[in-house]
């Protein structure tokens, strides 16, 4: 439909039509069996809300879709289609890696490809909108929704942003295969007080600007059909009601001229934020942020009419909402094909089929991070005698806590059943040794998780554990966070494994020497006693629907890991938010060593940094080289480094850049990552990789909120995590 052709129908429509394209309806309304997002929301919608209501979620079956879709269209007086939208976060049928762990692969592409894989099977099966990517910088592994962003650090956000909104919209969103992603959750949710869901925020403009809108930007940038605001409060304000970041920056200052929606239920949160308790209080504020849908709960119908009819709002600024979504209907095509790509059969061909089980099971090595492995206890050795010890050993449930639809999750596969499948009968050594969870852990409150509270079982189970760990070369441990421990509402203050698996890994350690752990995880954990005792730990994240297969070829070199930490792991969670960026103190240890920022009772770095990770063979940096001392405006600088494959085996490499700006106008990170490569080197070969930078790379706000960059010293320092010392400079001219 062309431009005028939508301006005509906005003018011919009621102002109830209006405001209801403003309204989104829950797909439990429509009384299916329903994967649901958010709180239970009062299904008593007026039929004339339903006939002229914008969208829906949580409706997620190709044929109900369609015959929801006829109804509307047929019901609506104006017969303008509804938008579909679901939360698919690490794909839909097929489950891959969780975000967290696909940022950890320093691979823009594969985030795009798994974006893009997710929407081909969402848009066969009728969707249209996908709550992803959450791009919140998260430097707090307290926080449950870690494992749905890209990590800690800015740069690498915005990189992984931009290749997801391009993986989900392709070409463009008139293809099919294709879905509009909604970025979320604007803005700096990421870094809510201590962890805490839905907490506040409070930090300055210039941090705010600096560190935590980038990746947003870069997602606006990349044409994101539309963004949700965040729970949370920025300095008091909610982000549903803030016109600073809403209006001022994100269509004035950036000119987006997308859709915003709120979160579920919102705009009744900022009445918990003490903000006020009614209906028309509440739609004020929001829609003088231009906030355009309100997903849900209704206070945009009771609250918009009555604004109008007060005149405290004009009718224009509904309007402007009604055409932006209008235009988004319009890019995907909606106008002329309503029922877009849905299609059951389809579906059914797509959805876990060999291509997307294929690509699930790609990501699994590439996403992995190899934390230690002294004494090459990896790969194993089919000729070894191995224990494989744990409650993950029999688990089918490796997807995480944002998995898409769950009614597959049976047809996964166990690592037992891969390992019984592909090594020779009689050479196994197998048991649970215990259950994920005890019945001392706290998540059980209010999760109502089975857990073993059979006193008696849990330690016959850690006995037999034991006792075929006393008779293997090599023990393999599969611990970690229980599967609904990650995703919204699962802060944590204690995030060490459970402890009935913490009695497990203990016993072990006492009867032999060799082992190995296989670590399932939302989130950075604090896991410096596994580290103490362990030879080897390998990082798997919640990998996925391949996840079994994945790990096992892993275990055995098949593949190797190659991902790299996006988050740092703290020696203990007292250290929380920790991150490898810290800004330089009055008191470092440039200046002097005994007075210095840090604890008495921990190291003041982490565990495990940002960007460290290992594979199955070694490598060697040479020596920095820079093509020039000085770097103006509109010059390029070429920043190169030789290294050599000294392994045996071929391998992949994450060559990361950093800089510091060491003398500003105000204090610069330590370290910030500016450009990362992933290079193939073969055994004993030798690769030159060179990266490109100018002076925008360079620049920051200063005091009175300007972007500039500042003549200076700059040091570029090239490694492989970032922990590097080696580094050369130049100067900023």
């Amino acid at each position: 439909m062309r431009e005028n052709e939508l301006i005509k129908l906005l003018g011919e429509m009621s102002l109830s039509e209006k405001i209801g394209e403003l309204n989104q309806i829950p797909g439990e309304y429509y009384k299916e069996t329903l994967n649901t997002t958010g709180e239970n929301a009062t299904l008593d919608f007026p039929q004339e809300l339903v006939n002229a209501v914008g969208s829906a979620i949580n409706v997620s079956d190709p044929d109900l879709i369609i015959k929801i879709q006829k109804e509307h269209i047929k019901n609506h007086p104006h017969h303008i289609p509804m938008l579909f939208m679901l939360d698919i976060i690490h794909g839909l049928d097929t489950t891959f890696p969780i975000p967290l762990a696909q940022a950890c692969s320093f691979d823009p592409e594969l985030v795009k490809e798994l974006s893009a894989a997710a929407a081909k099977e969402a848009c066969a099966t009728g969707i249209h909108v996908t709550f992803s990517p959450m791009v919140d910088l998260s430097r707090d592994a307290r926080w449950g929704r870690v494992m749905e962003s890209s990590g800690e650090d800015t740069y690498l956000n915005s990189v992984m942003a931009k290749a997801a909104v391009e993986g989900y919209q392709g070409d463009g969103l008139e293809n099919e295969g294709t879905i509009s992603s909604c970025v979320k959750h604007f803005a700096a949710y990421g870094a809510v007080e201590a962890g805490r869901e839905y907490a506040g925020v409070d930090i300055s403009e210039r941090f705010l600007r600096e560190y935590y809108l980038p990746s947003y930007k870069a997602a606006c940038d990349a044409k994101s059909g539309m963004i949700m605001t965040s729970f949370n409060t920025i300095g008091g304000v909610p982000s549903t009601a803030n016109k600073h970041l809403l209006k001022d920056i994100l269509r004035d200052e950036w000119g987006y001229d997308g859709v915003t929606i709120t979160d579920y239920g919102s705009l009744t949160n900022m009445q918990s934020h003490g903000i006020s308790d009614k209906d028309d209080v509440l739609s004020e504020y929001a829609i003088n942020a231009t906030v355009d849908i309100e997903m849900c709960i209704g206070r945009y119908y009771k609250g918009l009419p009555k604004l109008i009819k007060d005149k405290k709002i004009t009718e224009k600024q509904i309007d402007d909402a009604v055409f932006r979504i209008l235009k988004l209907k319009n890019r995907l095509g909606l106008f002329e094909n309503p029922y877009r790509f849905a299609d059951a059969q389809k579906a059914k061909q797509i959805c876990r089929g060999k291509e997307m089980m294929d690509i699930a099971y790609n990501a699994v090595s590439q996403t992995s991070v190899l934390l230690k492995n002294d004494d090459n206890l990896l790969p194993l050795n089919k000729n070894e005698k191995t224990a494989f010890i744990g409650p993950f050993l029999e688990s089918k449930d490796l997807l995480g806590g944002w998995p898409g639809n769950l009614k597959y999750r049976s047809e996964d596969k166990s690592v037992r059943e891969v390992l019984e499948k592909n090594l020779p009968d009689g050479s196994l050594l197998m048991t649970v040794g215990c259950e994920m969870l005890g019945a001392e852990e706290p998540m059980l409150i209010k999760r109502k998780l089975p857990c073993e509270t059979d006193e008696k079982a849990r330690k016959d189970k850690i006995n037999k554990a034991v006792e075929i760990a006393k008779a293997a070369d090599k023990v393999v441990l599969l611990l970690g966070e229980h599967p609904r421990a990650g995703g919204e509402i699962t802060s944590k203050v204690d995030i060490k494994i459970p402890i009935i698996q913490q009695e497990l890994f203990n016993a072990v350690k006492e009867v032999n020497d060799n082992i190995i752990v296989v670590l399932f995880n939302h989130r950075p954990l604090d896991i410096t006693h596994i580290s103490k005792y362990a030879k080897s730990i390998l990082d798997v994240w919640f990998p996925g629907s391949m996840g079994a297969k994945g790990i096992v070829d892993m275990l055995f070199g098949i593949n190797a890991p190659t991902g790299r930490l996006t988050m740092s792991f703290p020696y203990s969670v007292g250290q929380e938010p920790i991150y490898y960026g810290l800004l330089p103190t009055d008191h470092s240890t440039d200046v002097s060593d005994t007075f210095v920022t840090g604890y008495i009772d921990c190291p003041l770095k982490p565990l495990y940094c940002f960007g460290e990770g290992l594979t199955y063979t070694d490598f060697m940096y040479d020596k920095i080289l820079l093509n020039s001392k000085t770097l103006a405006k509109g010059e390029k600088m070429v920043a190169s480094i030789s290294i050599t494959n000294v392994g045996k085996r071929d391998g992949y490499e994450t060559v990361q850049l950093y800089f510091r700006d060491v003398f500003a106008s105000v204090s610069r990170p330590t370290k910030q990552l500016r450009r990362f490569k992933k290079v193939f080197i073969k055994s004993g070969e030798t690769v030159k990789v060179q990266f490109e930078l100018t002076v925008d790379d360079f620049m920051f706000y200063n005091v009175d909120l300007n972007y500039v960059y500042e003549p200076g010293e700059i040091r570029v320092f090239i490694g492989h995590d970032s922990n590097t010392e080696d580094y050369e400079t130049f100067q900023l001219v």
